[in-house]
């Protein structure tokens, strides 16, 4: 007589320790999943937090992501699965989901990640709290992301007012540019930038072109090199920063500054709020 045995294989499922956790289980559950010690996955989380805060933002999308150990579903496959009969969390995982993907994308969460994300973050992650709260706590819980949801609103609505009031145009793009044309012909009409570094260097140029040169920065610096004979005119506008041009210098409010005789080369430059400065090649 033969035995035939049948061996149901185990299928390994990522889950959130309940019994082995610092903070919601995350590192025990990776560990688990991959035959690693979950040391190595809080050292990471550690080291991304402390090179800007990378570390928090992803430990946050793993909570929501991952279910917790004996249960079927995540924290957000369940919220989407109530959607119908319970709007609110779907707003605050809404809310949330969004801003993590924002600051994950920048991949920092400080010093410049923009407290209006952050906020909202916080607004989110306290209205997910809500709707899993009862009595007291629920209702400190709505106090806190009502709070949290007003000052995100309040930053975000002060960001729009001051990008609108400094003429920033995030197509015209973000993060640092630096052209550098060797010949008047190679010299674009207009050269921009929404958010960020902006150098212009036209110091390769003929000391004798006749040319006129646009730069506009929203907020950020913008830097114009200038040829160390040619003849220069500018003329130069922060709504708000410093203004430097061929050792002149203006701050403050509509800082501006004009030089020059209005032949050679003619430079507009402008900077919503930030920095000018129109320097000689050396």
């Amino acid at each position: 007589m033969s035995e035939h045995i049948t061996h149901t294989a185990s299928i390994k499922r990522l889950e959130r320790s309940s019994s082995d956790r610092v903070v919601a289980g995350v590192s025990a559950g990776l560990g688990r999943y991959f035959d690693l010690n979950p040391a190595v996955f809080r050292l990471g989380f550690v080291v991304l937090t402390l090179l800007g805060g990378a570390g928090i933002l992803v430990y946050l999308a793993a909570v929501l992501v991952i279910p917790v150990e004996g249960r079927d579903q995540s924290i957000a496959a369940q919220v989407l699965a109530e959607r119908s009969e319970r709007p609110a969390p779907l707003v605050g995982l809404g809310l949330a989901g969004v801003a993590l993907a924002v600051l994950l994308s920048r991949g920092d969460l400080w010093p410049a990640a923009g407290a209006g994300w952050v906020l909202i973050l916080v607004a989110g992650l306290t209205i997910l709290w809500a709707s899993r709260e009862s009595g007291r706590g629920r209702k400190l819980a709505i106090a806190l992301g009502a709070i949290a949801s007003l000052l995100a609103i309040a930053v975000v609505t002060a960001l729009v007012v001051a990008f609108a009031w400094f003429n920033v145009s995030f197509s015209d793009g973000l993060g640092d540019r630096t052209y550098q044309p060797a010949t008047a012909a190679e010299i674009q009409p207009a050269y921009k930038l929404g958010v960020g570094n902006l150098r212009v260097d036209l110091s390769h140029v003929s000391p004798s072109t006749a040319a006129r040169v646009r730069a506009k920065v929203g907020i950020g610096e913008l830097k114009v090199i200038v040829p160390t004979t040619a003849a220069v005119t500018v003329n130069a506008n922060a709504k708000a920063g410093d203004v430097y041009v061929l050792r002149r210098h203006d701050d403050g409010r509509d800082a501006n500054i004009q030089t020059g005789t209005g032949g050679g080369l003619v430079i507009d430059a402008t900077v919503g709020a930030g920095r000018i400065d129109v320097v000689r090649a050396r």
